[in-house]
């Protein structure tokens, strides 16, 4: 596990640390030698956005989608649609039972007895009762409670599918009235009907998939993520998926999972902000955000300056939803070298017109120490100044990139498409939780 600096607020406007008169690379005071800044400049990162040759075996995760009652009722309704999972007909002896639901399924996150994994499905309906010969014998109304299991499967490609396991259901209790008749009276031909009904189910109806994951697709495509644990937490009412990555991250980067949802709320997002930091590095070492910049500060990899990223923490104030981010530029060459320590802030907010998350850098710098020619740039705002186009570059690629993490979307169901309301954020100290409705509708090309 890679050793991370404390998670403080940093980025840098490191200056055009110039210092007229003075040419040559090694100086009498070891701090402005520009070999040595040079050597600490690629210390500094060594470690940074390291992968590990697969995904993290730990049971905390830095990610995680949490549904509510209301979010699986979604997902189910939506991609079951009239084809309400409970058995059409049964055959009992010289007669049938044909069942029509009557009422929309409801789910319900309980205990549900010898299945830790199943949610309880139920629904009203109406049945007949026909002879062999198709005279009609009689009519009913009832209820029926079914257990059907979930369960999360990897799949050799990568993916992962969360599933409702139908060819495993049980019905647990299906009392009824016909004739007069109430099976509670009966309790053997209800038991013996609940038997036959799930013969029925099981025969019928087939594992459906719920939510289907795609591998995370950014930067260079090198980063995994993926679902890879499951839980339903009976006490909160949600069911959780705990995403893992092969980003090399401190133990402590980890949401806590099977919290309460918020009243109504069908789906949140939850990462904790060492994965943005951690993703942050890794786009630095893959070069979709700059290490390095020339002296009018434009990204350039023969450049003088350089960029390392130190942390990335939420903001203290409740509700700001700001991140304070650390990071130091470095001046490696060309004489009179070190590196300035500098905080800003990035703002999260809803973009509306767009649906999404957008990530604003702040217009805040501040130099909060350094070493060699950075030192001096505490108290030099001149020097600050020479340098805000690096500053400005480098908070413009990296607001794009912690924006592109937040708005993770890759997920999907066969034969439908999720459509994705973000509705709210709250960004808190060591989870970011992004409240989303969504709507389940049929593709429209079937597919």
């Amino acid at each position: 596990m890679k050793r991370k600096t404390a998670l403080r607020t940093a980025t840098i406007g490191f200056a055009g640390m110039l210092a007229g008169g003075l040419s040559s690379c090694r100086g009498d005071d070891p701090e402005f030698d520009c070999s040595a800044q040079q050597e600490k400049f690629e210390e500094s990162y060594a470690t940074d956005g390291i992968l590990l040759p697969d995904l993290t075996v730990s049971p905390s995760y830095p990610m995680a989608m949490v549904f509510s009652e209301t979010g699986i009722q979604r997902l189910l309704n939506g991609l079951v649609g009239n084809d309400v999972p409970f058995a059409s007909k049964l055959n009992i002896g010289p007669y049938s039972l044909n069942f029509f639901p009557t009422t929309t399924p409801v789910i319900e996150i309980v205990k549900v007895p010898n299945c830790a994994q199943c949610v309880l499905f139920s629904l009203d309906f109406d049945f007949q009762i026909e002879a062999e010969d198709g005279d009609p014998g009689g009519a009913g109304i009832g209820q029926a409670q079914l257990a059907i299991p979930l369960k999360l499967i990897q799949n050799d490609d990568g993916t992962s599918d969360l599933v409702a396991a139908y060819d495993k259901a049980t019905v647990k209790d299906m009392p009824f009235n016909t004739n007069g008749i109430d099976t509670k009276d009966y309790p053997g031909l209800e038991g013996a009907l609940e038997i036959l009904a799930t013969e029925a189910l099981r025969a019928q109806y087939k594992t459906t998939t719920l939510l289907h994951f795609e591998p995370w697709t950014i930067g260079g495509n090198d980063v995994k993520l993926s679902a890879q644990k499951f839980a339903i937490f009976t006490d909160t009412k949600v069911i959780s998926l705990g995403m893992q990555t092969n980003l090399d991250l401190p133990r402590g980067v980890a949401v806590e999972v099977g919290r309460a949802l918020p009243m109504g709320v069908p789906l949140e997002v939850q990462m904790h902000p060492g994965l943005l930091l951690g993703m942050a590095q890794r786009m630095i070492t893959e070069g979709e955000i700059s290490r390095s910049y020339n002296d009018k500060g434009k990204p350039d990899p023969k450049g003088l300056y350089g960029v390392t990223l130190d942390s990335m923490v939420p903001n203290k104030i409740d509700g700001s939803n700001i991140l304070d981010v650390g990071f130091r530029v470095w001046r490696t060459d060309e004489g009179f070298c070190g590196y300035a320590i500098a905080e800003t802030s990035l703002k999260l907010d809803i973009d509306q017109a767009n649906n999404n998350i957008k990530v604003s850098p702040g217009d805040d710098l501040r130099v909060t120490g350094g070493e060699g020619v950075g030192e001096l740039a505490q108290d030099n705002q001149e020097l600050i100044d020479k340098n805000k186009n690096l500053v400005a570059e480098f908070k413009k690629s990296l607001g794009e990139q912690v924006g592109i993490t937040l708005n993770y979307n890759e997920v999907g169901v066969e034969g439908s498409t999720i459509l994705f309301d973000t509705q709210a954020l709250v960004v808190a100290q060591k989870s970011i939780d992004i409240i989303i409705d969504f709507e389940v509708v049929a593709s429209k090309d079937g597919g």
